[in-house]
């Protein structure tokens, strides 16, 4: 389940990175409109629901290791950012 949750961050993070360069081009690309390049940099239906169903899975089975969940996810998200930084994805 870790594995799946890391997955779904790596890709909101990969949205969110599409997103800042996105900005850019509001008028060009978007019509101005935030909310449409918001939906198309971020596919949030499907993954926001996978990242809430794999994230509640990996809380109820953390085995009890004393390490604060915001550390897992925080080690998640930066092992993704470092796979996207090195272009291994």
């Amino acid at each position: 389940t870790s594995h799946l949750v890391a997955l779904q961050i790596g890709v909101l993070l990969k949205g969110i990175c599409y997103l800042a360069e996105e900005i850019f081009h509001l008028q060009s690309r978007h019509r101005g409109s935030f909310w449409r390049a918001l939906s198309a940099c971020l596919p949030l239906r499907w993954h926001g629901l996978m990242l809430l169903i794999c994230g509640s899975a990996y809380v109820a089975l953390l085995d009890g290791d004393r390490q604060p969940l915001g550390l897992h996810l925080c080690l998640a998200s930066f092992c993704q950012l470092l796979t996207f930084a090195l272009g291994l994805h």
